[in-house]
């Protein structure tokens, strides 16, 4: 299992000064929190297609929002909505910083790799699924998270991370935005998993 997290500088800083901030990641029998790095897309393209070429699952966290919230009559409508709709009304925000990011790496895996699969559920995820798609979450009175304290947050919560509970959000309520950037890149996302949050992990440390 290879654990990335990729640091976009979305949350805690001004306007305009956002942008690709570097990544690090770490193996599951692997101590050092920053075990693997890197400054570039394209570094974070090969480690993450190299790990999947090897076997391995990889879980992919980003620190910015994936979870869009829409209105109550919007959620009644996405609620009634197909695949097809629901991707269409995350698109406004697949340029936001960190899904910019995203997009551009699944758009290379749906080019080279386009069987991966990917899911933004750890159940679903541990049981078969190639990448987990994560958003890494700034723990309270903190307001920006480094990738190295991300990934090692996700090891040190794996085992008790739980899934959203159906009743908050509920479905029809939200719209993933990570699992949109997936289908919309041609890569295999359960469809069920675009009307509900993706998992998300406190960061905590570092």
């Amino acid at each position: 299992m290879l654990v990335i997290a990729v640091q976009t500088g979305s949350l805690g800083e001004p306007a305009g000064s956002v942008g690709f901030g570097g990544w690090a990641g770490r193996r599951h029998d692997d101590d050092r929190p920053d075990a693997s790095s890197g400054a570039t897309s394209a570094e974070l393209f090969d480690a993450v297609f190299h790990a999947l070429h090897d076997g391995e699952q990889v879980a992919l966290g980003f620190d910015c929002p994936l979870t869009l919230t829409v209105s109550p009559d919007q959620g009644a409508l996405a609620a009634e909505a197909d695949a097809d709709a629901l991707v269409n009304r995350a698109e406004p925000a697949a340029t936001r910083p960190g899904l910019t990011e995203l997009g551009h790496l699944l758009g290379e895996l749906g080019t080279w790799r386009p069987w991966t699969t990917v899911s933004t559920s750890l159940s679903r995820w541990k049981a078969n699924t190639s990448i987990l798609v994560w958003e890494a979450v700034p723990a309270e009175g903190s307001g920006s998270v480094t990738a190295s304290a991300a990934a090692d947050s996700f090891f040190r919560q794996l085992k008790t991370a739980a899934e959203p509970g159906p009743e908050v959000p509920a479905a029809g309520t939200v719209v993933n935005l990570a699992a949109a950037t997936a289908r919309r890149a041609g890569l295999f996302v359960d469809a069920s998993e675009l009307g509900r949050p993706a998992v998300s992990i406190t960061v905590t440390g570092g």
